[in-house]
Order: C-alpha cells, then sequence, then structure tokens
C-alpha cells in the first residue's frame, strides 16, 4: 500500500491551508490516487475543523473519509500538538466507512453493525466516550446529580443504593456516555466475532462544548459511532505496558500494590455507569480528602471551563477495578470535578465492590509503550494509536517512545490520543487490562496499532 502524510504544524488556518495545498499538489503530480484518508486535528485547528473538512473534500472528494480530534501526532521524526495532519492511502484491498447516528449505544451499535457485516479484517471505530454538550445540558446534569444523590443517600441498603445508581446510569448514557465495553460488545456481536475492532473511545484532554468532533466521509457525526472498514493484507494490534495479571483477587491486588504508587485498597458503591461512594465518601470528595492540593470546583466554573475549552480531564488519580471472573483491572480517572454520583466510561457490574485507589504510574520509562512493535505481523505502513497520557507523563521524553519505534517501524505515523480500546478474538495472553473476553481497555497505559502490509509478511 502506498501511504502518505500530510500535514502542516500551523494553528492558522490560512497558513497552515497553503502548507497542505502545496503538499497535496506535489502528491496529485506524483499520480497519487488514494481511497481513503484518516484525517486529524488538533486542539490549535479544532475551531477551523469546518474549513479543513471542506479543504480536503475539494480535493480528495473520492475517498473513503474518517476524522476526529487529537491530542498530538508524530510525523516522522517530528512530534505536534498543533496543526493537523492526514494519512491519505491507496489500500490495495476493499475500504469503506459507515456511521449511524443516536443516543441509544446498543441500537447505533446494531445498525451499524448490521450494515457493515461479516467481510472485514479490521475495524478502526471512532466514537465519543464523554460527550460535552452545551453549558445548559451540564446544568441539567448538575441538577440531575443533585436530585440522584439525594436519593441515594436516603437509602438504607447497598441494593437500594444501586438501584439508583442504575437508574441515573440510563441518564448518563442517554446524554453524555457510550460506555466502551458497550461499544465494544454490540458491534463485535453484530459483525460476527471475528473481525478485530480498534475503539478511538474519544475524550479530549481540554474539553470544551461540542468535543469530541467525529468527522465520516466529511459528515458530522455527533453522538454516534462512525468505523472505517479494511479488508485486505491488514493486522491489528494491542499492548498494555502492565505486567499479566494474577490468578485470583489477592494476586492481582499484590500486582497493583506493587506496579503502582500509594495503592490503598477501597470499598465502593457502584451499580451500571456511576459510582455512589468511596469508603463512605461522594468519590470526588474522597479524592480531596486524599490529595489536600485538590480545591472545590463550584458548576459555575466548571462550565466556564468547558466553555473557553479549558477543562482538565488528565487526572493521574483513580480506581483500579478488578473484574470478577478474569482479575483483569481496569483504571478509571476521578477527575475534580462539581458531581456527587461519579461518571463511569465502563460499566461496573462485573468487577468487585473492593477495588485500589492508585496513583498513575508508568513503570519502564516512555519505551515500554513501544513495545507494542514487537508484535508487529506485517511490513508496509503502519498507524500507531498511543494513549495520549504519555505527553504530561513524559514531556519531552515522548520523543524515546518514537526513537524506539523506529527499529520496527521506518512508515509510520503516530497519533496521541484517550487511551484506545481493542476487540480482537485472537489475543490469548493473560492481558492486564481485559473488560471482558477478547475485549481491552484501561484509561491510562493502552495502545493500539494497525497495519498496513505489503506483499511480504515479516519474518
Amino acid at each position: 500500500m502506498r501511504a502518505e502524510i500530510v500535514y502542516t504544524p500551523k494553528n492558522d488556518f490560512r497558513e497552515g491551508k497553503s502548507d497542505l495545498e502545496e503538499r497535496i499538489k506535489e502528491l496529485k503530480l506524483s499520480g497519487f490516487d488514494p481511497n481513503f484518508m484518516l484525517m486529524f486535528l488538533t486542539a490549535g485547528t479544532f475551531k477551523d475543523w469546518k474549513r479543513y473538512n471542506e479543504l480536503f473534500q475539494k480535493h480528495f472528494p473520492d475517498v473513503e473519509m474518517l476524522g476526529c480530534v487529537i491530542e498530538g501526532y508524530a510525523a516522522g521524526d517530528e512530534i505536534w500538538t498543533r496543526g493537523i495532519v492526514a494519512l491519505l492511502g491507496e489500500f490495495d484491498g476493499e475500504v469503506k466507512v459507515y456511521f449511524e447516528r443516536g443516543n441509544k449505544v446498543e441500537e447505533v451499535c446494531s445498525r451499524l453493525g448490521a450494515r457493515i457485516g461479516e467481510k472485514y479484517d479490521s475495524i478502526l471505530a471512532m466514537f465519543p466516550a464523554f460527550y460535552f454538550p452545551s453549558r445548559l445540558e451540564f446544568a441539567r446534569l448538575f441538577i440531575n446529580d443533585r436530585l440522584y444523590y439525594r436519593r441515594y443517600r436516603g437509602k438504607e441498603t447497598v441494593e437500594e443504593k444501586k438501584e439508583v445508581l442504575k437508574e441515573y446510569s440510563r441518564y448518563l448514557e442517554d446524554h453524555f456516555i457510550f460506555p466502551i465495553d458497550k461499544v465494544l460488545r454490540y458491534l463485535s456481536e453484530s459483525t460476527g466475532k471475528g473481525t478485530p475492532i480498534i475503539g478511538m473511545n474519544l475524550m479530549p484532554m481540554e474539553a470544551k462544548v461540542g468535543t469530541p468532533v467525529i468527522l465520516a466521509d466529511y459528515k458530522e457525526v455527533g453522538r454516534g459511532v462512525a468505523a472505517m472498514c479494511l479488508k485486505g493484507k491488514v493486522n491489528t494490534v494491542y499492548h498494555d505496558i502492565y505486567p499479566e495479571r494474577g490468578n485470583s483477587f489477592e494476586e492481582t491486588v499484590e500486582i497493583i500494590n506493587s506496579y503502582f504508587s500509594n495503592a490503598e485498597e477501597v470499598g465502593v458503591i457502584k451499580a451500571g455507569i456511576a459510582v455512589g461512594e468511596i469508603n463512605g465518601m461522594p468519590p470526588v470528595e474522597f479524592l480531596r480528602v486524599k490529595r489536600a492540593a485538590y480545591e472545590k470546583v463550584d458548576e459555575e466554573r466548571f462550565l466556564d471551563s468547558v466553555e473557553r475549552g479549558k477543562l482538565q480531564t488528565v487526572t493521574p488519580y483513580g480506581l483500579a477495578f478488578i473484574s470478577k471472573k478474569y482479575y483483569s483491572v481496569v483504571l478509571l480517572g476521578i477527575i475534580n470535578s462539581p458531581v456527587n454520583l461519579y461518571p463511569s466510561l465502563i460499566s461496573t457490574d462485573d468487577f468487585y465492590d473492593r477495588c485500589m485507589f492508585v496513583g498513575e504510574t508508568f513503570r519502564g520509562g516512555p519505551q515500554n509503550f513501544a513495545l507494542i512493535s514487537k508484535k508487529k505481523e506485517l511490513s508496509g505502513f503502519d498507524l500507531y494509536i498511543l494513549d495520549a497520557d504519555v505527553i504530561p507523563a513524559f514531556g519531552k521524553g515522548v520523543y524515546k517512545i518514537i526513537e524506539s519505534l523506529e527499529g520496527e517501524s521506518k512508515r509510520k505515523l503516530c497519533v496521541f490520543t484517550m487511551a484506545p480500546s481493542v476487540y480482537h478474538p485472537k489475543l490469548d495472553k493473560k492481558i492486564f487490562s481485559m473488560l471482558f473476553e477478547n475485549s481491552f481497555f484501561s484509561s491510562a497505559g493502552t495502545n493500539a496499532l494497525l497495519e498496513f502490509g505489503n506483499s511480504e509478511i515479516k519474518k
């Protein structure tokens, strides 16, 4: 497959447009005729997404197109957190983009899967893990949080409290969250369970009203799921940076204690996609008690941050949920926010009510993230989807990841975004971050690779 990267690190649209059109002109003169495009904007170009969308549509109107906003990218030996980058490919096989809109995750994914069918070899899906709607919708969220929390506190038994959380979860799911495990489950089931899926479950580091933006065939998706489906010489790879999971709850607790800093076992009350309390306290209050540096955030300040695009969604602290069935671990970060009942990006019912409060630690340094390249099977072009937490965690040390990838991947594009999820029917290792059978995710430390192969297989 011939793949070409078109990018500009400039945030100003007029300057960026000039760079892009010069590069596009070179490609067209060379006879390059792509059949797909992945377009990635950053925070600096997000405001002009419609103009960039029109620009690429003018030059490549017939390609299968998918696009979103990311935190940064590495093109060649340069790393940028501004500008825009696009991957254009002449894929030798079949490529097709599908998307479905809606608020009900099961309905959306089932409709989408029915259209996709079972014939593809890899699927790259984009969806909003958490959608940041209008200021008014957030104001309603805070009102509902107070109402449901009042009901929650009035219940005497754990089971009664969980019923309130389940009801609140339905509200969260209909308005804000596409639970990552449900997207993987419903999409994999409706496509026959045989096709690997990479989930770009999007939630920007600095959230703003109307984010995340997802584009499919130059149309804005909004709340929904978009998928680029590929049939041909492609391969899907998943990697997390953690040790193997334990064979029991106790073994996994020991592994967590040895890996994460200041790990503490806690008791939680949770149900659906909501956490009601940690050790008897609302989750955010518990965070502030444990970490005195966090000040209380009022609703008005929170809403102002969202409107200005300055709401920080990155946190080094969170809960490590342990699976009842697999003894695997999924991390949920806790953000300092004005809520009592804390939203989760995954369904919590299949995890123990005893879990670990941890501080995020990436052991082994940035090179640990580059170990995904050791699992490559094809020679050709590589699209790496890397956990954007490496940017605040390692700073300039992120270059070490790119340098470490160089030995295995000469032709590549690396994008930094929220830690990706993967459904893969052929992974048998005792992976730390297993959600359920064949499905993997954690809010930090996970990475994915989509390989586009040439004629030969890597030995």
